[in-house]
Order: structure tokens, then C-alpha cells, then sequence
């Protein structure tokens, strides 16, 4: 997801926290992506469920004191304490849209391309066919970001030829 503070990508603004701390890194990032929260009582929180330590020192393969090390870090950094504490879990209806009947289609931008989604947003909506999602993923945490739009309806063969040669587009899938 695209997450901006202060005018910059969320990543790149709270990455240097970290800088010394490469695993302390790789966690703080794999929260972040995930929208797990950090709360009072040093508890990781996908919503109100608790993820224990061990469940993400094993999926990241770090011990899992390094994990509580980063949630005590987090917590005693006011920036940090601030977006950590008030993320949350977001449903990404990929791979759900097209049993519900709704249109996917995921587009990769030419890099720091400009106005992608403004100007595919357009296109979809002079075809008087409705948005319900939109995820942008940063670039910062992921290496191939992605636009994924899901639509009320498939969005016509024409339409995804008239999106594929609009300036910025790098690829365009349909799901």
C-alpha cells in the first residue's frame, strides 16, 4: 500500500531509525507491510489478534528476542510509537474480486512514473464503471510495486488495450 507522511513515503521517512539495526529493519518493515500494530503492552496486533513473537520471529527467521527488542524501540521512539501504533490490516481483494464477479487488474508503473492512478481512474470512469479498491504498493517496501484496481464489473478487452498504452504503464494483468 502506498502510505504517505509528511509529503514522503512513509519507508523512506522512518527507515534511518534502523539503519544500525538491519534485522531490527527487516522486522519494523514486515510490520508495516502487514499492518500489524504495536500496542501499550508491547503486543503485536493484526486488528485486536495477537501475533505472538515466535510466530514472526519464524516466518522472518530471527530470534525471537529481536522482535521483542524492536517493539520495545518502536515504543520508546515518539515518531515511530505514533504510525506503529495506529496501523492497521487492510483486506486486498485480488485474488477475491473475480468470484465476487468484480473486474481486477494490476498494473506496473515505469518507475516513479506520475499520475498512473489519476489517469487510469479516468479511463474507467468514462466507461461509467465503478472503482471498489484501489492498492498502490510503496515502492520502498516492495522492490516490483504494483497498482491493483478492483472494479464493479470486468473492465472490457478495449479498455485494457487504451490503459496498456497510457504513458507510465509498464504492464498491465488482468485477473
Amino acid at each position: 500500500m502506498l502510505n504517505f507522511v509528511g509529503g514522503r513515503l512513509m519507508w523512506g521517512k522512518i527507515e534511518h531509525y534502523f539503519d544500525e539495526y538491519p534485522v531490527r529493519k527487516l522486522i519494523a518493515k514486515t510490520l508495516l507491510r502487514y499492518g500489524l500494530r504495536v500496542s501499550e503492552d508491547m503486543k503485536i496486533k493484526a486488528g485486536e489478534i495477537e501475533v505472538p513473537y515466535t510466530k514472526i520471529a519464524k516466518a522472518l527467521n530471527v530470534d525471537r528476542r529481536v522482535v521483542k527488542e524492536t517493539v520495545a524501540m518502536i515504543l520508546k521512539t515518539p515518531e515511530l510509537r505514533d504510525i506503529y501504533m495506529n496501523l492497521e490490516p487492510t483486506v486486498h481483494m485480488k485474488y477475491v474480486g473475480k468470484h465476487v464477479g468484480y473486474g481486477v487488474i494490476e498494473i506496473e508503473p515505469e518507475p516513479r512514473a506520475i499520475g498512473i492512478l489519476a489517469k487510469i481512474a479516468q479511463k474507467i470512469a468514462e466507461r461509467e464503471i465503478n472503482i471498489v479498491q484501489v492498492v498502490a504498493e510503496d515502492p520502498e517496501l516492495y522492490p516490483e510495486a504494483i497498482l491493483t484496481i478492483i472494479t464493479e464489473k470486468p473492465i472490457p478487452g478495449d479498455l485494457i488495450n487504451e490503459l496498456s498504452k497510457l504513458e507510465g504503464v509498464k504492464r498491465i494483468s488482468i485477473y
